[in-house]
């Protein structure tokens, strides 16, 4: 089977930095709605956890469960830059537990959640401080 073959059967397409399926659903949007849980969006797509994972892996090169866990990752440092509460944010990303959280987000960026809070605050007055010395 050809290259492009093989690509045209993909029921999942990457445009842009978001991932669709063939009807036009946002895989994104349906995990975040769904809590992240890969085999619910497989079902709602309509199939296997397995085919769900194959049709990922070659449209952008990484599993389900991978590319939730770095949105979710991402989306945490955004909410943490907004100053919003830890825990909240972890509500909100669909985590069961805060712990789990704590460990998702230790693995991603090599630090906890609260110092990773800190980081981003010292970062933010830096950069306010050094907008304010400009005037």
């Amino acid at each position: 089977m050809s290259q492009s073959a093989s690509l045209s059967n993909n029921p999942l397409f990457r445009k842009g930095e978001r991932i669709y399926d063939e009807s036009g659903r946002d895989i994104i949007e349906l995990a975040e709605k769904k809590g992240y849980m890969v085999s619910t969006v497989a079902e709602i797509l309509g199939m296997t956890v397995r085919e769900f994972e194959g049709a990922l892996e070659r449209s952008v090169g990484i599993r389900p469960k991978e590319l939730f866990r770095n949105h979710r990752a991402l989306m945490a440092r955004r909410m943490i830059q907004e100053g919003q509460d830890l825990h909240e944010i972890s509500n909100k990303l669909g985590f069961r537990h805060y712990s789990h959280f704590a460990t998702e987000i230790k693995k991603y960026y090599g630090i906890p959640p609260l110092q990773l809070q800190a980081v981003i605050r010292d970062r933010c007055d830096a950069v306010n401080q050094g907008l304010a010395g400009d005037k």
